[in-house]
């Protein structure tokens, strides 16, 4: 799934090879009402897909077009459907089954902006009777049972919707900083020295989210009126914490303006 990390407005990429180290930062100017609505992609959760399953089911932000997709850059597609524009509840019928241990590419898009988000779903094998009696009769069957389950629920122990909301980092070389992701004003970079204000990095900037995994994300975001596009990455430790990494998914050191480079890591206000 899917180049080194190409920097954040602001947060650069420090001995990397390949990165792309922008000069300066871009700070837009302030949004206006009619740009508000075109800030970020649109929110996706799917349930669990089955090799039985006849429809893929979820929610999704209301209105928003549904489309399955066997691969990331499939012409065509295996079903499509809409969001419910008063619940965000949306049903997608197969025409067929899914085989097992596959992958399929679940998209949501804004029908307006064309803001995408996706997630790549593993298809499960559904549950049989003979697998049920059996794991009741074997003390064995059930101790095997029991340690798969929890190794699964230890990978999968949290999610990811969105990045909206406030983000505050660490402390390094007494700098910090917060980024916000909003519907309202986009996406956010501002920068502290000892808790005070030292700049605003990035402001109103319009943003989309790749999801590489459930947990390493690619955020692409332009800066109101700016021609070009930036981007960062970033690897979720928990559904309220995650590192700045590169294209790799490896930490890496970045730098913020004026403060020096560090490894950051940032929560949820």
């Amino acid at each position: 799934m899917k180049k080194f990390m190409v920097a954040l407005t602001g947060l650069v990429t420090v001995a990397t090879l390949g990165a792309t180290v922008p000069a300066t930062g871009i700070t837009a100017n302030a949004a206006t009402k009619k740009t508000t609505s075109t800030y970020v992609s649109p929110s996706l959760k799917v349930n669990a897909i089955y090799n039985n399953s006849k429809t893929i089911t979820g929610t999704a932000t209301k209105g928003s077009k549904i489309t399955v997709k066997s691969t990331k850059n499939a012409k065509k597609n295996l079903a499509t459907a809409t969001a419910s524009s008063k619940t965000g509840k949306y049903t997608v019928k197969l025409s067929k089954t899914l085989k097992k241990d596959t992958n399929v590419y679940v998209y949501a898009t804004n029908s307006k902006t064309k803001a995408y988000f996706y997630r790549i779903i593993r298809v499960q094998a559904a549950a049989t009777k003979t697998a049920t009696k059996t794991t009741k009769k074997t003390t064995t069957t059930k101790t095997t049972a029991k340690k798969t389950t929890t190794a699964k629920k230890s990978t999968a122990s949290f999610s990811v919707k969105t990045p909206t909301g406030t983000w505050k980092s660490n402390t390094a070389n007494k700098y910090s900083q917060v980024l916000t992701f909003s519907q309202k004003t986009g996406f956010n970079q501002t920068l502290y020295k000892n808790g005070k204000k030292v700049k605003t990095l990035v402001s109103y900037a319009k943003y989309s989210v790749d999801a590489k995994t459930p947990t390493f994300w690619k955020i692409t975001y332009t800066p109101k009126n700016a021609k070009k596009s930036s981007n960062f990455y970033m690897r979720f430790t928990s559904a309220k914490k995650f590192k700045i990494v590169n294209a790799k998914n490896q930490v890496v050191k970045t730098t913020a303006g004026v403060a020096p480079a560090a490894n950051w890591t940032f929560t949820k206000n």
